[in-house]
Parts: C-alpha cells; structure tokens; sequence
C-alpha cells in the first residue's frame, strides 16, 4: 500500500475532509492533494506519523511505504 491509498482509505473510514486533517496536523492542503492525487509519492516520515496520529493509521504500516519489512 503507498502513502495515497493509506490516506485516502483512512480519511473515509474516519468520514474525515483533507481540510480537517491539514488544520489538525499543519500539513498544507496542496501537499495532501498531491499526495492523494499520486504527484507526491510520501510527505516524508515527520508528516506521516503525524497523519498517522490524526487518522489512527497503525504507525507499523508506515514500514511497508518506507520499505521495512
């Protein structure tokens, strides 16, 4: 799973906006999108747990995008 589907996946289950979580974790509403629309591949491990912290993502799934296995 990449950073897109993780995001995407948990933003619906948490019936949660991309506006929400940039005001929630001071991450921009561009780079969330363009993450989400593929044009970024992650947003880097500091903006991930902090998506992870906001969407409660597993931060044990972080491995599989940072390639820990």
């Amino acid at each position: 799973m990449d950073a897109s589907n993780m995001i995407a996946k948990a933003l619906k289950k948490a019936n949660k906006s991309v506006y929400w979580l940039a005001s929630e974790t001071g991450i921009g509403t561009s780079t969330l999108y363009a993450v989400l629309n593929k044009q970024n591949r992650t947003l880097g491990l500091e903006n991930m747990v902090k998506v992870a912290i906001e969407l409660d993502i597993d931060l044990n799934e972080l491995k599989e995008i940072y390639g820990e296995k």
